[in-house]
């Protein structure tokens, strides 16, 4: 992930405006309620922060994020709104597990919400990951995914994947439902060339 490290330095700059309206859509279908505890996985700058704490919900949320310099840039906004109730820690989203994150964080912690925006796309084995994010979920928690897919490839799909080092081909979608109740998707007002694709949200309830 080094090309990360690099691109932190430029993502909100060159990217925010364009998901501003979508990453606020997403924690509106995130439904938090005050005490709750989230993860917010492949976090990067902390992007999503803002808008979970404009919710004005007393939650508490761990971010992760395989790149140290995203992180970075994600602790300095922390820093600089003094926000006390985020913690992050640097870690490879194929290995998460309970016994993981209480190796990071000196706690037992067990999640209500999962949230993970663009992360899915780029991440190695997104299967594999997708259940270990649903195995962190309490019972009846929830997740909330936001990526992109290419029902039509043309140009912009191509540059998209090789500047973000991503795959738009993967249906993430139709797996979350399979693996969720109360299953919802919409498309987000982005445009197609922007992102290479149609920019998605879907969330579900983990199944009991």
């Amino acid at each position: 992930m080094k090309w990360y490290d690099i691109f932190s330095n430029i993502y909100d700059t060159s990217l925010e405006k364009l998901y501003f309206e979508s990453r606020k859509r997403a924690v509106e279908l995130l439904d938090l309620k005050s005490g709750q505890v989230i993860i917010d996985i492949a976090c990067g700058t902390g992007a999503n922060f803002k808008h979970i704490k404009a919710s004005d919900k007393n939650v508490k949320i761990y971010g992760t994020d395989f790149s140290e310099g995203m992180l970075k840039k994600a602790q300095t906004t922390i820093s600089k709104n003094n926000w006390n109730d985020i913690s992050l820690f640097q870690a490879d989203a194929r290995e998460l597990s309970a016994n993981l994150i209480k190796e990071k964080t000196k706690k037992d912690i067990s999640f209500d919400s999962v949230f993970c925006v663009l992360g899915l796309s780029v991440i190695p084995d997104w299967e594999q990951v997708l259940d270990k994010m649903l195995h962190l979920l309490k019972e009846n928690g929830k997740i909330v995914i936001v990526d992109v897919f290419a029902e039509k490839r043309d140009f912009n799909t191509w540059i998209v994947e090789k500047f973000a080092r991503a795959d738009l081909n993967r249906r993430i979608w139709q797996t979350l439902e399979k693996k969720t109740s109360n299953f919802h998707y919409e498309y987000l007002p982005v445009k197609e060339s922007k992102v290479g694709g149609r920019l998605f949200v879907a969330s579900g309830i983990k199944k009991c």
